[in-house]
């Protein structure tokens, strides 16, 4: 992946002009390259970040797009400067990253939680999942962050099995291969529809934390303050993606379709009403102080963060950084 070419003005011998990215004016300038990498394969979760950099090359940006198969590859790739912006990032696979040394904050929400915690017909309470097996993504992952606070909240203990993938943990499950597992609202829908009465939902994360911070876009820190303008943009696309796929749903719908067809329209349909229905995609960003502290808070509760201070407004300015998002605010709403 190309580094980012910034933006500079020059003649080009034929007198022509072209309009800069995120400018007002007429320059002659070179496109401006957003290397953008996500943090896991291509699924429905990645559509507010496919219509933000649609978004983008509107405005004249080129933007390319990689998926890697787990989180901490994303942030790898900014640490070494082969990408500037990195999504679908949780908390969890961020602050650890930054008490290594990466110099990374976050900066936007793409989605409110959606993870379920679903079982096997037989498990009829929480309490019934003592000596389970239950399937997580990885050891760095929000759905073990999610497994662990219900084991605790609920007093009991399981056998925890790695299986990255939540659609791959969702048919286990129908499989009988898994007892339970944290699963991903999309894959809630597709095995509904895929495999009739195999599970049911025991209790979703939404409804004790909707506010959780949990698929976050972080930026290369060092880039983003070179680059202020740019980074506000970006968010701004996020924010304005968020808005637009609630608002215009034949849009969302039609942008799921295009990536996402093997998942069938009728599950496309459902999930593009219930995120739309639900307020799921954040129409504020989600990030702000006081969802940060909490998001902080709750990881650290859990196990999945390990940081030595009080959690306070100065622990929050290490990881996040508000100010592209008030920006983009601003220049959205006035």
């Amino acid at each position: 992946m190309a580094v980012l070419l910034v933006a500079a003005a020059c003649g080009d011998g034929e007198g022509g002009d072209t309009t800069e990215p995120g400018g007002s004016g007429t320059t002659t300038a070179e496109p401006v390259v957003i290397n953008a990498i996500h943090g896991s394969s291509l699924d429905f979760i990645h559509l507010v970040g496919l219509a933000a950099f649609e978004i983008l090359e509107e405005e004249g940006y080129t933007v390319e797009n990689t998926f890697a198969q787990e989180a901490e590859t994303a942030v790898q790739a900014l640490v070494q400067g082969d990408a500037e912006v990195a999504v679908n990032l949780g908390v969890n696979v961020g602050v650890p990253a930054v008490d290594a040394g990466a110099n990374i904050v976050d900066v936007v929400a793409t989605q409110r939680p959606t993870w379920a915690l679903a079982a096997r017909p037989e498990f009829e309470t929480m309490e019934d999942l003592d000596g389970a097996r239950i399937g997580v993504h990885g050891e760095a992952s929000f759905t073990r962050a999610v497994s662990i606070f219900f084991a605790e909240e609920y007093g009991y203990e399981y056998e925890e099995l790695i299986i990255p993938g939540s659609d791959v943990r969702a048919e286990a499950i129908a499989a009988g291969e898994l007892d339970a597992s944290v699963i991903d609202l999309p894959d809630v829908v597709l095995l509904e529809a895929t495999f009739p009465d195999s599970f049911h939902i025991l209790q979703t994360i939404g409804e004790q934390f909707p506010e959780l911070i949990e698929a976050d876009v972080w930026l290369d820190a060092e880039w983003a303050e070179a680059n202020p303008e740019v980074a506000t943009d970006v968010v701004k696309a996020f924010v304005g993606a968020a808005r637009r796929m609630t608002e215009d749903t034949d849009y969302a719908l039609s942008l799921a379709t295009e990536h996402l067809p093997d998942m069938g329209e009728d599950v496309l349909t459902r999930l593009v009403e219930e995120y739309s229905e639900r307020g799921i995609w954040p129409q504020d960003g989600l990030v702000n102080l006081e969802r940060a502290l909490t998001t902080l808070q709750f990881f650290q509760d859990v196990g999945e963060i390990e940081i030595e201070t009080p959690i306070t407004e100065d622990t929050v300015a290490r990881y996040f950084d508000f100010s592209y998002l008030e920006a983009a605010l601003q220049e959205l709403d006035g």
